[in-house]
């Protein structure tokens, strides 16, 4: 198992993935599959992160893309000490087997090598027992739900708020 950011080489793999758990994990995302789905390769391309404070984490095993965890800093001059893990999933025939762990440990590696983070937010839909106890084994704590944060199929989600504290 290889873990290290991604390239630009590495967006048709993170495209793979990223649909598939949208299409498997709708409630988990933002974003709906056929929102994402409607973007052309450009617009792929060009909102790809590729800065030292914006960046993708991923786990190959061998080619192939299994688990990601984005990070980006926020640029406000009052809110650069925050950070924020963002669309994180590992296709389920690796789950539970710590790759996850893995991926979201170096993205929290990196993301401390930024001087001006202090902290690392996230957000989990509150249902999601697995992904909270992950986040929690790495030193997040819930600091607040937002109710119906996400309405996916005609069902409402609720959602959880985390922060780790770096420094």
């Amino acid at each position: 198992m290889e873990i290290r950011k991604l390239t630009i080489e590495d967006l048709p793999e993170f495209i793979r993935l990223r649909s598939e758990g949208l299409k498997l994990s709708p409630e988990a995302f933002g974003e709906s599959l056929l929102e994402y789905e409607k973007k052309s390769m450009e617009q792929h391309s060009i909102n790809f992160p590729k800065t030292y404070d914006n960046f993708i984490m991923g786990a190959f095993d061998k080619e192939e893309l299994v688990g990601v965890a984005g990070f980006y800093q926020k640029r406000s001059e009052k809110m650069k000490h925050k950070g924020t893990i963002w669309g994180m999933y590992v296709t389920p025939t690796y789950r539970g087997k710590g790759v996850g762990k893995k991926v979201l440990s170096h993205a929290i590696q990196d993301a401390i090598k930024i001087e001006e983070i202090l902290q690392i937010e996230l957000a989990v839909i509150s249902s999601n027992q697995s992904a909270k106890r992950l986040y929690e084994s790495v030193g997040f704590e819930s600091f607040g739900t937002e109710k119906r944060a996400l309405f996916v199929n005609n069902q409402f989600y609720d959602e959880d708020h985390m922060v780790k504290v770096i420094k």
